[in-house]
């Protein structure tokens, strides 16, 4: 399971260090304007180890509807091992349904297949609370087992998919930290990012473009577009003294 948690928070770099003093609420900060938000967009990533492909991830931001009264952008990711990644066989299909205006998540549902282990993840959000339902089956044969629960949320809280979006629709002060609360692994975590640095970079689906590199307090990075679309470029986890790389490679518009 140590390689598929990497998979999974790839682009969560979640940092679980204490929040100082110093540091902004992200839910808190301006959007940028106007929304970068684009319905049919499509996005494609390879996921590699020492140069090895190890996954392929699309996110898809499907169509804008409406949800509980509330209008949302429905989105997918899907993200699946490559056949010559053969250390396991992982596969992950989400999607949330996020609120463009308050960037909050309205529902976000997870299904997981890691090796014989499968899992759906379904958080519904309320004003303070989200409602968690887990289930899962560590082999084909074993029982089911469900967990459920009620968990208290702070305002602006996300789920695994949506801090993507979020991150995306926000204004950064380059040096500043910001914190932001999201629900993983079943309870409310927060993300603490620090915009280290400007930095150009070569994108095998941008050519050259100026990014804004994001660092976590667990010394991850990711780098956005700094510009109006605030795309996600690259991202960079570490497995002991394995580098894990998220590169985009493709962009489309299914609009």
């Amino acid at each position: 399971m140590q390689y598929a948690k990497h998979l999974i928070f790839i682009f969560l770099l979640i940092g679980t260090l204490a929040v100082n003093s110093a540091s902004r609420s992200l839910v808190e900060s301006p959007n940028i304007s106007p929304n970068p938000l684009r319905v049919g967009e499509k996005l494609t990533y390879d996921i590699s180890w020492k140069k090895i492909p190890a996954a392929r991830r699309t996110d898809w931001i499907v169509k804008e509807e409406s949800l509980n009264g509330e209008a949302v952008y429905h989105i997918q990711s899907k993200m699946k091992t490559r056949a010559l990644f053969r250390v396991y066989s992982f596969q992950r299909q989400e999607e949330t349904y996020l609120n463009p205006i308050t960037l909050s998540p309205v529902r976000f549902r997870n299904q997981l297949q890691d090796q014989k282990y499968r899992a759906t993840v379904t958080v519904d959000f309320r004003e303070e609370t989200a409602e968690y339902e887990k289930i899962s089956r560590p082999k084909p044969k074993s029982p089911e087992k469900r967990e459920a629960k009620v968990i208290e949320i702070p305002v602006g809280t996300q789920d695994e998919l949506s801090t993507l979006y979020f991150l995306r629709s926000k204004k950064f002060e380059l040096g500043k930290t910001y914190f932001f609360p999201i629900i993983a692994k079943g309870k409310v975590q927060k993300v603490t990012l620090t915009v280290e640095r400007r930095e150009v970079v070569k994108s095998k689906a941008l050519g050259a473009v100026k990014t804004l590199v994001l660092r976590t307090s667990a010394g991850d990075r990711f780098w956005l577009t700094d510009d109006e679309r605030r795309l996600p470029v690259k991202a960079e986890s570490k497995i002991g003294q394995l580098t894990v790389k998220v590169t985009l490679t493709d962009i489309e518009s299914t609009n």
